[in-house]
């Protein structure tokens, strides 16, 4: 066997476990042998035949680094999040990012509000951007985290949840969206949903300033329970429509239509709540001040965080949709 081949070899084999350098440094000599005689037998050189050693030189050239060779031998996966599941991964990321960082941006808020005497705007930009940063990092973590195990759980050549085609078949062409899309959209859909309906219940605690109200709830209890029933019930009918997406796969500009109206509709609900109430949050943590105090403020920011996750989410189920009528 030619001396670079054998160089090639004992290099590609340096990257493989020891169990298998054996067997795969026999199947590539075979392979190059094989080459060789190939471009030997091709007559592509300027008298009609090429030397061994020309040839030898474009069969490894044509195989390529040898640490690349070994990787593809080895199977063993390269990356973090695969290709496989990396159109579903930066899709939900790109939805969480904006809203996971409007909701920090409150809870910081919140939190600056009712634990300094005398806000500070300095003092109150740096706490933001202090939740904010702290909130996307740690939602990057877990939703990349959640994908590495699914993919890393699932055997070689399997399909799972996350896949966007595990057993593709023309037929596919004809439907309309991507099931892998619609499921996955909906399972963080309902994960939001859960948390949004755990609101009213979230004692002080959770922000760990549960000594100022005896670690009662963060919202105001005196908001009237019409209110909040209503709230919960808007909640349950933002669930079952997303119950009701993969359980009927598709895209219609009526199905368009009633997400997008569901979406307003809550999201004036939550204006309406917020703006006829003194303080939305426990007397005991920002009390009500009229107009021009913390409690205006935070009143105002809330309004402002709905509205810019409701059209955060308008514009990505637009996108969704055009994406689907493209196919």
């Amino acid at each position: 066997m030619p001396r670079l081949t054998d160089r090639y070899i004992a290099e590609v084999v340096r990257h493989l476990p020891e169990g298998q350098r054996g067997d795969i440094s026999e199947e590539i000599a075979a392979t190059i042998d094989d080459m060789i005689a190939a471009e030997l037998d091709a007559d592509t050189g300027p008298d009609g035949r090429i030397d061994t050693a020309t040839a030898e030189h474009t069969v490894l050239r044509r195989l390529g680094d040898p640490a690349q060779l070994a990787r593809r031998y080895s199977g063993v996966r390269q990356y973090l999040v695969g290709p496989d599941v990396y159109p579903v991964w930066s899709r939900v990321l790109r939805w969480l990012v904006p809203v996971v960082g409007t909701i920090a941006a409150v809870a910081g808020g919140i939190l600056y509000v009712s634990t300094t005497p005398v806000p500070q705007l300095g003092d109150l930009i740096a706490q933001l951007v202090t939740s904010v940063s702290a909130a996307l990092l740690w939602t990057f973590a877990a939703w990349t985290l959640v994908v590495v195990i699914i993919e890393r759980t699932t055997p070689e050549g399997a399909s799972n949840a996350l896949s966007r085609t595990p057993t593709w078949d023309p037929n596919d062409l004809d439907r309309t969206g991507s099931g892998t899309d619609t499921r996955a959209d909906a399972i963080v859909s309902l994960v939001m949903l859960a948390l949004l309906a755990g609101v009213p219940f979230i004692p002080s605690t959770f922000l760990y300033i549960g000594h100022l109200n005896g670690g009662e709830p963060l919202i105001n209890p005196d908001i009237p329970t019409g209110w909040v029933v209503s709230y919960l019930v808007l909640i349950g009918v933002l669930a079952l429509i997303q119950v009701w997406r993969p359980a009927r796969p598709g895209r219609s500009r009526g199905r368009l239509t009633l997400e997008m109206a569901t979406d307003i509709v809550f999201g004036v609900f939550l204006t309406a709540l917020v703006l006829s109430q003194q303080t939305v949050l426990h007397p005991d943590l920002v009390p009500a001040d009229g107009d021009g105090g913390p409690a205006t403020a935070i009143r105002w920011g809330l309004v402002a965080a709905v509205w810019v996750i409701v059209v955060w989410d308008q514009v990505e189920t637009l996108r969704t949709f055009r994406r689907a009528a493209d196919r």
